[in-house]
């Protein structure tokens, strides 16, 4: 292959050629946002669920795009105040939050909060809807019918949106952003093993809670100052304290709607914030017991094998391999 194939190429956009989707390089666009009352409906019909959803491309601002045999990845920045209506899009995704929260809802469902290093899975043809208070900075995975049909065969989670779950979903997502970033031959085919594995864990994960349930506005803001505050020592007379209601009543609803408990969410935030500072920073591990809540180097090792399956240093190792 050709050096000139394995660089990052800046284009204009609608310059793309599709030798070089093809070929599997990294292109940057500068593709502006667009709305669903804007946007072509290059795709036809939107499902056979509700016609007056148009059918979209992705929306915001296309950083750099790279195709994979089954799978088109897409690093994309919104911007603060976009608000997409009511659409669907032809193919599965998958979405990586890097940076900045958003909000996604389906028909007559609440918003679900997609957080930062969190994984979700939205099916083809699922009808929703987007706010970027904030902006937001994400990698998107379009996932072509083809490769769906490989995990469909054993599987129904991926039929209906939700949050992969699992800290293995969390580790593959931040190495799907570093090979995707890489831009050399050898990196398609570690993109293509990443991927896959990604939708293998969505077939185990996506959805495995129920469908999206109204969640009362005090209950939100728990989460909420969970979010805001898992680094530090916490106890449930204080996140209790802050949604304005009983310790008891918000474990059992806690448990009720998030199918896990508030030291189990607690524990799983520090460890994916670990994850992040061990696999991006040369920041000592003890640093990083004592930064993200852990008594000592040891109770943090312990639990980070539990929860990822590895050690600290061996997830450094494989994060940091090229």
């Amino acid at each position: 292959m050709a050096e000139s194939q394995l660089s990052w190429s800046i284009l204009r956009p609608g310059s793309i050629s599709k030798g070089q989707y093809a070929r599997g390089e990294i292109v940057n666009t500068t593709r502006k946002a667009t709305s669903p009352s804007s946007h072509s409906t290059a795709h036809g019909p939107a499902t056979a669920h509700d016609d007056s959803c148009p059918c979209l491309d992705t929306s915001g601002t296309v950083v750099a795009t790279r195709r994979v045999p089954g799978f088109q990845v897409i690093e994309n920045h919104y911007p603060s105040g976009l608000e997409l209506t009511r659409h669907v899009h032809e193919h599965a995704y998958l979405s990586f939050v890097l940076e900045g929260p958003y909000s996604e809802s389906y028909g007559n469902s609440s918003s679900v909060v997609c957080q930062p290093r969190v994984l979700r899975y939205l099916p083809g043809g699922q009808a929703h809807a987007n706010t970027f208070d904030a902006g937001s900075h994400c990698l998107i995975v379009e996932v072509e019918n083809e490769a769906l049909k490989r995990v469909e065969e054993h599987s129904k989670a991926l039929e209906r949106p939700g949050e992969i779950q699992g800290m293995a979903s969390t580790w593959l997502a931040q190495r799907l952003y570093h090979e995707f970033r890489q831009g050399d031959e050898l990196a398609l085919v570690s993109l293509e093993g990443i991927l896959l594995e990604m939708l293998a864990e969505g077939a185990r994960h996506a959805g495995s809670t129920s469908p999206v349930a109204v969640i009362p506005r005090w209950l939100r803001i728990a989460r909420e100052y969970l979010e805001s505050n898992f680094l530090r020592p916490l106890s449930l007379a204080e996140i209790a304290g802050a949604a304005g209601v009983h310790r008891v009543h918000l474990s059992r609803e806690f448990r009720r709607y998030f199918s896990t408990t508030v030291g189990e969410y607690l524990r799983r935030k520090r460890i994916e914030h670990a994850c992040h500072l061990v696999s991006n920073t040369n920041m000592a591990l003890a640093e990083i017991a004592m930064t993200c809540g852990f008594s000592d180097q040891s109770h943090f090792s312990a639990t980070f094998r539990r929860q990822v399956g590895l050690t600290p240093a061996r997830f450094r190792q494989m994060s940091q391999t090229r």
